[in-house]
């Protein structure tokens, strides 16, 4: 099997290789051939039957229009005008030219040797071409949900190395989240809401570029892509198969065009980050009294790793910072006496007050990044060349992290005839990430122990144990991820209206990451004595080398015809029928061994410790039939039928294939004679609905095959002293009718176009219906030793709007634009195997994200008890919710007692009996929105972007957020003002402290949270906000300047990103973008219990400039 995948893979390359000389060859043949005369007759007389035309292509105001497509009508011999709006072309005399540009009537005039023509501006774009499912359709013929992005303002008149960030709040319905601001962190997008609540699914977009699949956006140089389409109803969907269950994004790459002149662009841009939102701490003296609070209220010695919070040390924290004016310490060395008590045995005493955010933390992190494009024509063969370069450092003061990110692009084509049109295309990514290997995680470290304990300074010329000395002494975690691309293609029109399309591409993804944990040697300042620098990390040999290389290849071949056919003027059809197979392989390889001889030589061969190695690998494959029906009456009717006959290796051989139809229709009336009166005023209105259905077959690999996993960890020593033994689990249960989750879309919507389409309004409503849905079967028991498989059982339904309106005007020489979008979206569990109903799991009638949680009251006052301690009489008892010690009393969370049984309790915890919870949130993002302004006058452009959610909540469970959530830990600047009995505010914004309260408390059902900070009405985290997200200010140079030094084009910009908060309702001092789900496992842990929630990467505030040059 492996040597019969080899052979095929060198096959494929070979076809590639041999497709792509092909190309070459024959373009620089037939290019040679126009200059070498024929003996044949008939040639002779072709060639008296043509003649050179030469024009030039203004707008209105005389000005050039660069790039207007003129087509000889009929052929696909054709051109783009160059920086001078000039064409040459070689047609048939007598012939007629279509001459097209996006945002202008398109217009058909007769061919004469010299030619000037003007194009009007075409408001209503309705005859704009929009890219679809394997073709493109005309704007106004559309019925389906589909919307485009704006790429010159969105991507290329602004800088943003990352494509997935720069949706964000452009298209309705597209939700894009972030984890954190790091380097190469990867956004997660979904297109209207949450699709699937199988562990093993997901509900991602399918990322469609150049018509083939690819799982990484980020991959592509932004300024490589020429076309964004977002498809999201079944309707548009369906005809990608499987792998688009919900929705897709698609991607169309800037591509060779014919021209007469070669053309280069330079584009570049140098950026400065600065962290949106950070914390902070109070003084010193405000952090040790919180802390004595809190222990002391929990009889805990009030200490922290030695160093008692008593009077002599908060006295010696406020004569510090009398001495230092009220200032905080940058990093330096310390002085004892002044920093710190030196005791005579080693012991210290550290009241300084460090500036933990100034000395971690850059003010500002450099990036910046270079692209140049060539494009041109050969005779027949046309070709355009990129290559790319984006540099970007992290924030950190010590040893930050890097990533280098490379790209080339190459796209060739030729026409070898008239009919017949073959290219190929070849992309390739690197990207090269080194970060510090730490050995744990900067973050959760850095706010933990506020900013006098570390502390952040050196003694001696050593540093303390904090997260100085271990980034400064830490290996680094290297990773290279490179993504090739091969690609070749072909069109033929075999007679008139119908056309044969096939391509195959190869894609290869290689990755490797070498990681190098190293000792740290510094000072032990957790209660240890400044006598002998310890080894914080990596002693007694724990130092490794690791090592992971990923191959993950798969291969994609599209075939299909197109046919277009009009029958009595009026009735217009379009059929495409077609064929795609897709085939993947991922093989993953790790090994690691500890115990280095030589830190600075970290490799296997110089390790002597344990050693261990592990890895994977599975195969996949899909493969399909689909087929497309367009009918167009007179532009009035529209009716759009799909149908895909799909099969998919993630399923048993009876249910491995099966079928998924769509279809759509669309009434202009706007069209009818009858609308002609209001015609100036209402000048488009379309009604269009849809229904479909497309199966999901991203539900995990070998669900079907009952699987034996092999366990080699210390968990099995008993089976044999001390020693590590293999040892396999119990088969696992499988069901033996897994089958397709089946999604099913129903979309009704309408385009309206007011004033000459000035003003453009789209509106959709859908619902969303999952079916088949994959869910934990019944419970076994545990004697059986294995769980539960998944079958079908679920369904999910969600119901949605969205609404985009846009607008632009002509004033003299001024254009101006606004645009605007909003959506929202339910998604309700309406069937799932739960017969409990528990609160903290899934049951029919959930609303998808919800947050249950007490509705708190207020605070507890002394006149709310008896003298013992008791509840006076018409005060709810919170004793059940009582442990640990902690005991309800003055200053503390009172809840409202819902159900009026005189008692605060989770009763059992279900939709049926849920005693004084109540829902009192939802995590899903409501009400996103964005919107644009901007315009242009005399070359000077001006676009403002702003986005925002309308309603989000978050229960965190941070430390951020609610104060000592992990434990007697700091307090941040925003939990100064607590109840305390000096200070009975009742108005205070915490209770009185008390150290830990994440862990689970004694609801059941109540998974993290307790004491004061049971999930709660009080401390939900309110993630709404409205972000200035974009300025970018540019400056195109009169093109009478720029011909002087040979230039076509020069413009220079500024932009800035993330520039402020308008509406920013977070309590917590983490930037409302931050994924609240995420952000806790790459914060480092994935115990939601410990307070780390927000502890990542800062997002970033970015100011630049640029240069984009056209030569």
């Amino acid at each position: 099997m492996n040597e019969d995948r080899k052979k095929r893979g060198l096959a494929n390359s070979n076809l590639l290789i041999a497709m792509a000389i092909t190309a070459l060859i024959i373009g620089s043949s037939n290019a040679m051939a126009n200059q070498t005369a024929s003996g044949s007759s008939y040639k002779v007389t072709e060639q008296m039957q043509i003649q050179t035309v030469t024009g030039v292509v203004v707008d209105a105001n005389g000005e050039p229009i660069i790039g207007a497509s003129v087509v000889e009508k009929g052929t696909t011999n054709g051109i783009v005008t160059d920086m001078d709006g000039k064409f040459s072309l070689n047609v048939k005399v007598g012939t007629t030219l279509q001459i097209t540009f996006v945002g202008y009537q398109p217009q058909d005039v007769k061919a004469t040797k010299s030619m000037k023509v003007v194009l009007k501006e075409d408001n209503e774009l309705l005859d704009e071409v929009v890219v679809v499912g394997y073709g493109t359709q005309k704007k106004a013929n559309l019925t389906g949900a589909v919307s485009t992005v704006d790429v010159s303002k969105t991507l290329e008149a602004r800088p943003q190395s990352d494509v997935s960030k720069a949706l964000q709040g452009v298209v309705p319905g597209l939700t894009i989240t972030n984890t954190s601001g790091k380097l190469n962190s990867k956004p997660t997008m979904t297109i209207r809401g949450t699709g699937t609540l199988s562990n093993s699914a997901t509900s991602n977009p399918l990322i469609v570029v150049d018509g083939v699949p690819m799982d990484d956006i980020s991959y592509l140089n932004t300024q490589d892509i020429d076309n964004i389409s977002v498809l999201k109803d079944a309707a548009s969907t369906s005809i990608y198969g499987t792998r688009a269950a919900f929705g897709v994004i698609l991607v169309t790459t800037k591509s060779a065009k014919k021209t007469d002149k070669v053309t280069i662009n330079y584009t570049n841009n140098f950026s400065w980050d600065t962290p949106t939102i950070l914390p902070n701490y109070p003084d010193v003296a405000t952090q040790a009294r919180a802390l004595r609070a809190a222990n002391t209220r929990a009889n805990l010695e009030n200490e922290l790793f030695g160093m008692y919070m008593d009077d002599n040390f908060i006295a010696k924290a406020e004569a510090w910072k009398q001495r230092h004016g009220g200032k905080k310490a940058r990093y330096r060395e310390m002085i004892p006496g002044d920093d710190f008590d030196l005791g005579e045995d080693g012991s210290a005493l550290y009241y300084a007050d460090w500036d933990v955010v100034g000395i971690m933390f850059r003010d500002w992190k450099p990036a910046q990044s270079h692209n140049i494009s060539i494009q041109g024509t050969s005779g027949k063969t046309s070709y355009f060349l990129s290559v790319g370069y984006n540099h970007e450092e992290g924030v950190m003061t010590f040893n930050p992290d890097k990533l280098n990110k490379y790209n080339a692009n190459m796209n060739v084509t030729s026409d070898i005839t008239n009919w017949l049109q073959i290219g190929g295309r070849f992309s390739y990514s690197d990207k090269a990430y080194t970060t510090p290997n730490t050995r744990r995680n900067t973050y959760t470290y850095m706010w933990r122990w506020g900013s006098f304990f570390g502390p952040y300074g050196t003694y001696q010329g050593i540093d303390m144990k904090n997260d100085i000395a271990y980034l400064k002494q830490a290996g680094d975690d290297k990773t290279n991820d490179s993504y090739t691309r091969i690609g070749a293609f072909l069109k033929a029109t075999i007679i008139k209206g119908l056309t044969l399309n096939a391509d195959y591409t190869f894609n290869i993804n290689n990755k490797t990451t070498k990681s190098v944990g190293l000792p740290v040697i510094c000072w032990n300042s957790w209660g240890g004595k400044l006598n002998t620098p310890t080894t914080a990390a990596g002693a007694n040999g724990d130092t490794w080398v690791y090592q992971n290389s990923v191959r993950d290849n798969s291969y994609a071949l599209n075939v299909f015809a197109n046919y277009e056919l009009t029958v009595a003027k009026d009735h217009h059809f379009n059929f495409m029928i077609g064929a795609n197979a897709e085939e993947g392989e991922y093989q993953n390889h790790w090994s690691q061994r500890k115990g280095l001889l030589d830190d600075k030589l970290p490799e296997f061969n110089l390790a002597t410790g344990d050693q261990t190695v592990g890895g994977t690998h599975n195969e996949w494959g899909t493969a399909g039939w689909f087929g497309r029906i367009n009918y167009d009456y007179n532009g009035i009717w529209l009716l759009e039928l799909n149908g895909r006959y799909d099969g998919s290796s993630k399923f048993p051989s009876s249910d491995r294939w099966a079928f998924f139809p769509s279809g759509s229709v669309g009434y202009r009336i706007s069209e009818e004679k009858f609308f002609g009166p209001i015609k100036k005023v209402v000048s488009n209105t379309k009604i269009r609905a849809s229904y479909g259905e497309i199966g999901n077959q991203a539900v995990g690999s070998n669900m079907y095959i009952s699987t034996v996993s092999k366990r080699t960890d210390g968990n099995t020593h008993w089976l044999n002293g001390s020693n590590k033994v293999v040892a396999y689990d119990l088969p696992s249960l499988v069901s033996p009718t897994l089958k397709w989750e089946r999604i099913q879309t129903l979309d009704i919507g309408g385009d309206f176009g007011f004033f000459n389409n000035e003003l453009n309004i789209s509106f959709d409503w859908y619902q969303r219906t999952t079916k088949d849905m994959l869910a934990p079967g019944q419970t076994m028991p545990d004697v059986l030793g294995a769980g539960a498989p998944k079958i079908n059982a679920g369904t999910l339904r969600t119901r949605g709007w969205e609404l985009s309106i846009d607008w632009r005007h002509h004033f003299n020489e001024v254009n101006v634009y606004a645009n605007a979008s909003i959506g929202d979206f339910k998604t309700v569990i309406t069937k799932w195997d739960n017969d409990s109903q528990l609160l903290n799991e899934n049951y029919s009638g959930k609303v998808y994200g919800d947050i249950w949680g007490f509705e708190t009251d207020r605070y507890f006052t002394k006149d709310d008890f008896n003298a013992d301690g008791s509840y006076k009489e018409g005060i709810a008892s919170q004793k059940k919710l009582e442990q640990d010690g902690f005991v309800y009393g003055p200053g503390d969370i009172k809840f409202k007692d819902l159900n009026n049984d005189k008692e605060i309790n989770g009763g059992e915890g279900t939709v049926k009996d849920h005693g004084d919870l109540k829902v009192i949130g939802n995590t899903t993002p409501r009400y996103q929105y964005g919107f644009r302004l901007g315009g242009e006058w005399k070359g000077i452009d001006i676009d403002m972007f702003f986005q925002g959610v309308g309603k989000c909540d978050a229960w965190t469970q941070s430390a951020f957020v609610m104060p000592m959530m992990r434990g007697a830990d700091a307090i941040y600047a925003n939990q100064a003002n607590y109840w305390t009995d000096e200070n009975p505010d009742p108005n205070a914004d915490f209770p009185r402290m008390w150290p830990g309260n994440a862990g689970k408390g004694t609801v059941s059902v109540l998974d993290l949270g307790n004491h004061n900070f049971y999930p709660q009405s009080k401390y939900l985290v309110n993630m709404a906000y409205l972000r200035f997200k974009n300025l970018t200010i540019g400056y195109t140079l009169p093109k009478d300047w720029t011909r002087k030094v040979y230039m076509d084009k020069v413009r220079v910009y500024f932009s800035a990103n993330n520039i402020c908060e308008l509406i920013n309702k977070s309590n917590a001092p983490v930037d409302p973008e931050v994924n609240t789900s995420e952000a806790i496992a790459n914060g480092g842990s994935s115990d939601y219990g410990n307070g780390t929630w927000g502890r990542v990467d800062p997002m970033y505030r970015t100011v630049s400039f640029g240069l984009q040059v056209t030569f």
